[in-house]
């Protein structure tokens, strides 16, 4: 008997852990409703985490009514002392079949209760009658009982009724369904950013590239001094903004007068004696080109 009683105590301590550290992640934010996802690439990895809390207590009341069913078959331990001969006869299957809904239905209350985990809530859906106005009251204790209307009621059965009456078969169908959904949703976003990085590279090195080129600026010298600025704290945009205004050589001034940025003047001084002093005055369209590059381009193709 102590050890049953010490096993669910553990299964109710292990679990009601991840309910609320999965539930404090669900809700986190400003408390209102809000869609699960704004955009589509967040929408697999905020769907798990809107889901984690309902799994969690669907997990949570399947352990429970295990242990139980344990302590209820078993001879000589409360609840029913008598314990059950026969526990594959079908009128008892049936029979604790649907006492197990109603008992699970019964803890997933108790749960929702506790956590303000609401299935339609997470997702940001608006029941029907959550108007201020069908307002039942405001206990102003936080939770499920602040601004507590008939929709909120609505909500809290419809999830405990899902979950009690939906049992191991909707928690092991909704795992899978997510583990399934993730993982060819991760998939494609692998195909797409593979397709995108190609077409990035055809872009800068068709395109990009050449016309740099043109301008009589090397690409390899003009990564070094990207590198090099950004690493000593040097804004690569103000390096780009001086060529745009033809005062490359004024802020190659400024870095000189600062000892701790000569590394960075040295840089851009050999960019500069790199260049052909002819192809000077094309320095405003070597801006206008690195301006066609996105941020994510510019790292991967100059570094910063």
């Amino acid at each position: 008997m102590c050890n049953i009683v010490r096993r669910s105590l553990q299964i109710s301590a292990g679990v009601l852990l991840l309910l609320a550290l999965t539930a404090t992640l669900a809700i986190a934010g400003d408390g209102k409703n809000a869609p699960i996802a704004e955009d589509a690439e967040g929408t697999t990895d905020v769907l798990w985490v809107t889901l984690a809390p309902l799994i969690a207590i669907a997990t949570f009341a399947e352990r429970m009514l295990e242990v139980f069913w344990d302590r209820w078959e078993a001879p000589g331990v409360w609840p029913n002392r008598r314990g059950v001969a026969e526990t594959s006869y079908p009128p008892y299957v049936a029979w604790k079949r649907l006492r197990s809904h109603w008992l699970g239905t019964g803890i997933a209350i108790v749960a929702i209760g506790l956590t303000n985990v609401r299935f339609f809530r997470l997702l940001g859906l608006d029941i029907l009658f959550s108007s201020p106005r069908m307002l039942l009251f405001n206990a102003g204790i936080g939770g499920i009982f602040d601004n507590f209307t008939v929709g909120t009621l609505i909500d809290w059965i419809l999830t405990a009724w899902i979950i009690g009456w939906g049992g191991t078969e909707l928690t092991h169908g909704v795992i899978e369904a997510l583990i399934k959904g993730r993982n060819l949703w991760k998939e494609m976003r692998e195909v797409e950013a593979g397709e995108r990085s190609i077409t990035d590279a055809r872009f800068f090195n068709d395109y990009i590239a050449p016309q740099l080129e043109k301008c009589g600026v090397s690409v390899p010298s003009l990564r070094h001094t990207v590198q090099t600025l950004s690493e000593f704290g040097v804004p690569v945009d103000q390096f780009i903004s001086s060529m745009t205004v033809g005062k490359v050589e004024e802020l190659l001034g400024q870095l000189e007068e600062q000892p701790d940025k000569a590394e960075a003047a040295w840089a851009v001084r050999a960019f500069l004696e790199g260049v052909p002093a002819s192809k000077h005055i094309e320095f405003p369209k070597v801006s206008t080109v690195l301006s066609l590059l996105t941020n994510e381009q510019r790292r991967r193709f100059l570094g910063a």
